[in-house]
C-alpha cells in the first residue's frame, strides 16, 4: 500500500504507514474468535467415514471431501459473510489509515487499500475453488 500511494504523491514514512495499517488486522482476529469456536464444534462431532489409506496417497481430495461433507452449508455460507465483513471493515480501516499516514485524498487511500484487498480476495476465491 505504501508503494501505491507514492503513484499518487503520497507522503510520510514507511514506519508509520506500517503502523496505520497494522489496525486493518483487528477485523480479522474479531472474525477469528467468532469462526474458530464453530469450527472446532463442527470438527469435534464430525465422524468422519473410514477411508482407504490407498486412496489417500493417491488421491488427496478424497479426505478434503469426506472433510468438507461434515460441515452444514449454513455454516459455510455464515462463515463466508462474516469473512466478507471482516474484509470490508479492514478495508475502511486501511482506507483511513493510508489517508493519514501518506497524507492523500479518501478516494486515492481507497484505492491504494482495494488493489491489495483485491488481490487476497481473488486468491481466497480460487482456494475456495480448488477445494470444491
Amino acid at each position: 500500500m505504501h508503494g501505491l500511494s507514492a503513484f499518487f504523491d503520497g507522503s510520510g514514512e514507511f514506519r508509520r504507514t506500517f503502523e496505520f495499517a497494522g489496525y486493518g488486522f483487528l477485523p480479522s482476529l474479531f472474525g477469528s474468535a467468532i469462526t474458530i469456536p464453530a469450527s472446532l464444534s463442527y470438527i469435534e462431532n464430525a465422524a468422519l467415514p473410514k477411508l482407504d489409506v490407498k486412496e489417500l496417497t493417491t488421491d488427496p481430495k478424497i479426505l478434503a471431501k469426506a472433510i468438507l461433507s461434515q460441515i452444514p452449508t449454513e455454516y459455510s455460507h455464515s462463515a463466508l459473510l462474516l469473512n466478507i465483513a471482516v474484509t470490508i471493515w479492514g478495508l475502511l480501516i486501511w482506507t483511513f489509515a493510508m489517508k493519514n499516514a501518506r497524507e492523500i485524498s479518501v478516494r486515492k487511500a481507497f484505492v491504494c487499500a482495494a488493489i491489495p484487498t483485491a488481490i487476497f480476495g481473488g486468491y481466497q476465491v480460487l482456494s475456495l475453488i480448488r477445494i470444491g
